[in-house]
């Protein structure tokens, strides 16, 4: 059985078939909404599922990550801000200069290298990573839902980090390279060196590969 959700005054509707989660726009009113589902929903008991496309839209994405990083991080108010901040400051721009994407699939490398330029006219360097990195984790969970096969942000180089002081090599410093040097998050970082704050992580910039292709060599 279906269900339907509601985001910011929208109705989605969400689905299962072929063992898979689907997840589209339902209308701006319930009714609209749950006529859609029973359409739907007859499909699949008619054997059409194959006939649907699969993907998910950017508000109803972005709240179910909310959801599962607000229960991941029940005791980490701060770290649930920083990704709600993230996700409306990107929303924001894609707003303004890339209405057209309002898809998950729809997002690709150019979005995420206009995004960074962006950032980088106004914000530090460390600010503008930080934004990228946080935003790959964020569609990390786009693919552990199943509704991508591969992160577009991770093709988007970081801007060089600026010099940083000699840091002590601590047995958790050392820890920090060797996950970053596996293509570790920012998210899981925070969690294996269990920091409150997933910013923190930004200690470890020195380590922090500025591209996928860094991770891979």
């Amino acid at each position: 059985m279906g269900q339907i959700r509601k985001i910011n005054g929208i109705f989605y509707i969400e689905f299962h078939a072929r063992g898979l989660l689907y997840s589209q726009l339902g209308g701006k009113s319930k009714e609209e909404a749950q006529k859609l589902l029973e359409q739907v929903e007859g499909k699949i008991a008619a054997g059409e599922a194959l006939t649907i496309t699969r993907h998910i839209e950017l508000p109803d994405f972005f709240d179910r990550f909310m959801s599962d990083i607000k229960s991941q991080f029940p005791d980490h108010p701060v770290t649930v801000r920083r990704f709600a901040s993230t996700i409306k400051h990107f929303s924001i721009f894609l707003h303004d200069n890339f209405p057209q994407a309002g898809q998950l699939s729809q997002l690709t490398p150019a979005i995420f290298e206009s995004y960074k330029s962006c950032l980088a006219k106004t914000q530090k360097i460390k600010t503008v990573n930080l934004s990228i990195l946080l935003i790959r984790d964020i569609l990390d969970f786009g693919i552990k839902l199943g509704f991508i096969n591969d992160n577009p942000s991770l093709h988007v180089r970081l801007l060089p980090w600026p010099m940083a002081p000699q840091r002590r090599e601590s047995a958790r410093y050392i820890l920090a390279g060797q996950l970053l040097a596996q293509g570790v998050g920012l998210l899981k970082l925070a969690r294996l060196l269990k920091l409150s704050d997933i910013s923190r992580t930004v200690y470890f910039s020195p380590l922090i590969p500025l591209s996928r292709e860094d991770v891979n060599r």
